[in-house]
């Protein structure tokens, strides 16, 4: 049997490294956030173009949390009440109590490149800018565990700009208690983007870049991953799965435009 560990730096000056550590927890290819949420795709690092930006999330924490923690109305709301027992007919609602969403909006940045970019704000884009932003994360194909977000690129992006961050923002209630956290995935834009994508124009989705302190003040963070730490969630129900003992690999990379990729692998027979 061999274990693999993989280690991805990436910097331009060692200067800048100190603030640019990131470590991310991938079980099985799945990047485990701070949050609930768990990103099946992009990788870090991932050379992109094309139309449009593919994100998929896994909101259900692989299967341990109930459709209805996660499930929201169109307009992005999640209900805060759910029906204990769905095979009778009496609709006896309880209030939500234990871990749950309240919503999940993602942007992309570049502190670099001066963008930040509007990919799902958890409102529904105008009928005449319907290319502009896509609809509420946890609105999307209900009744999956996994959700599909496909933008398209803006009109002012193109091949060569460097290194993104796909920024997820998770707003959540995990075992009776709020937190809000941010998690960013970088990604570098190198690959062409398709001309007749139909982009909308940048000002409908730029927002101005906020401060990296700002955002960290602005976080609320468990001191765990939920899924992964032993615990898990407590739900509104029943729940005996319990998070997996799956091997896991760290990846430690420091950001920078010009991405330099060193692998290492130890080999343990």
């Amino acid at each position: 049997m061999k274990l693999l560990s993989y280690i991805i730096t990436a910097c331009t000056a060692l200067a800048a490294c100190a603030d640019a550590t990131r470590t991310f927890t991938i079980l099985n290819g799945q990047i485990y956030t701070p949050g609930l949420a768990i990103v099946d795709a992009p990788q870090p690092f991932t050379p992109l173009g094309g139309a449009t930006l593919h994100v998929a999330i896994d909101v259900s924490g692989n299967g341990r949390l109930p459709p209805y923690t996660y499930q929201a109305f169109p307009n992005g709301t999640v209900p805060s009440f759910y029906d204990p027992n769905t095979s009778d007919d009496d609709n006896e609602l309880q209030p939500l109590t234990g871990t749950y969403y309240h919503n999940i909006t993602i942007f992309l940045s570049s502190y670099t490149n001066g963008h930040n970019f509007t990919v799902a704000n958890n409102t529904l884009p105008p009928t005449r800018f319907n290319n502009s932003y896509v609809p509420p994360v946890l609105s999307l194909e209900r009744g999956s565990t996994v959700k599909h977000v496909n933008w398209i690129w803006p009109d002012c992006l193109r091949r060569g700009l460097g290194e993104y961050n796909i920024s997820i923002h998770q707003s959540f209630t995990y075992n009776a208690s709020d937190y809000y956290t941010i998690f960013d995935l970088p990604i570098t834009l190198t690959n062409d983007l398709d001309p007749n994508r139909g982009a909308a124009d940048c000002g409908l989705v730029q927002n101005p870049l906020i401060p990296q302190e700002d955002r960290q003040r602005s976080a609320n963070v468990l001191a765990f991953q939920p899924w992964i730490n032993g615990t898990g969630a407590q739900v509104d129900f029943d729940d005996t799965n319990k998070p997996s003992s799956a091997w896991r690999v760290h990846i430690e990379g420091f950001v920078a435009v010009w991405v330099v990729m060193f692998w290492a692998a130890l080999v343990v027979v």
